[in-house]
């Protein structure tokens, strides 16, 4: 009886950094993928760039613990070193579907992004200009500019949420600004999401008046006012009105006799100097 192949060893590997942007495989999708490879062996071996996995994190804890279950999933390994950014972003946008959201904060981290994982936004040999970072995931700078500052000022588990697929980036730019955020997602016992959606919304703009439209407002509340003290008003509300601002309208008045009787002196003293 001839001894069984040996199987395959499985050494250890870290993830790249590039790698790390990429969005992680959900429970589901990470089931059906080990499931295909317990069925089919490793059809694509894992990428590795400096080595580190570039591509393939998913296939690799795939293949780590069908190990641990004594199956063979004939692992191995193949090194990248053109361009690791362009194919790891290729590869994972034709292959994951990602949204427009995804490839935003995708795009974010890598206009940030610098050698060794510092993403302190840093000019570095490895980063990218927002604009090149926009083209190279096919979406506008608007939104890459959006995410950035979900990277910025949101909290680690926010920028998550976006990369799983499960917010989109302008729904969520105000919350990252919010100083509530540890907050609301203590109360929603972790669940980001949730903690999004009770965020208060803002107080509505008002919009400020122009002068021209002020004047206009004013001689229409005026205007509406004569109307209604002439078609509207029965006696009792006049002399209920005038009781109520009696002090206010013999004030008017008299400050209206006072003007008067300035007009009415000058007039005379006009009429009295002789033409030159």
């Amino acid at each position: 009886m001839s001894d069984p192949a040996p199987k395959t060893e499985i050494r250890s590997l870290l993830p790249h950094d590039l790698c790390k942007i990429m969005p992680p495989y959900t429970k589901k999708e990470f089931d059906e993928l080990k499931e295909d490879i317990r069925k089919n062996k490793l059809q694509v071996p894992i990428m590795t760039y400096e080595g580190k996995i570039l591509d393939g994190r998913g296939r690799y804890n795939a293949c780590v613990e069908l190990a641990k279950e004594g199956v063979e999933t004939n692992f191995r390994t193949d090194t990248y070193t053109p361009d690791p950014r362009s194919y790891v972003v290729s590869i994972n946008v034709k292959r994951r579907h990602l949204n427009e959201s995804q490839r935003a904060i995708i795009a974010a981290e890598l206009a940030t992004f610098t050698h060794g994982g510092d993403r302190t936004g840093k000019a570095s040999i490895d980063a990218l200009t927002q604009k090149q970072a926009a083209e190279l995931l096919n979406v506008s700078e608007p939104s890459v500019e959006r995410a950035k500052k979900v990277l910025k000022n949101g909290v680690p588990a926010l920028a998550e949420a976006v990369r799983a697929g499960k917010l989109r980036v302008s729904a969520v730019e105000r919350f990252a600004e919010s100083d509530q955020q540890d907050k609301l997602i203590a109360k929603c016992k972790g669940n980001v999401v949730e903690a999004v959606k009770k965020l208060p919304k803002p107080p509505p703009t008002v919009k400020p008046k122009s002068d021209d439209q002020i004047r206009k407002d004013r001689k229409k509340a005026v205007d509406d006012f004569k109307y209604a003290w002439s078609e509207e008003f029965n006696d009792w509300q006049r002399r209920y009105f005038i009781k109520s601002f009696k002090d206010e309208i013999v004030a008017i008045l008299e400050e209206i006799e006072e003007w008067q009787g300035v007009i009415d002196e000058g007039q005379g003293q006009a009429e009295a100097t002789p033409p030159q």
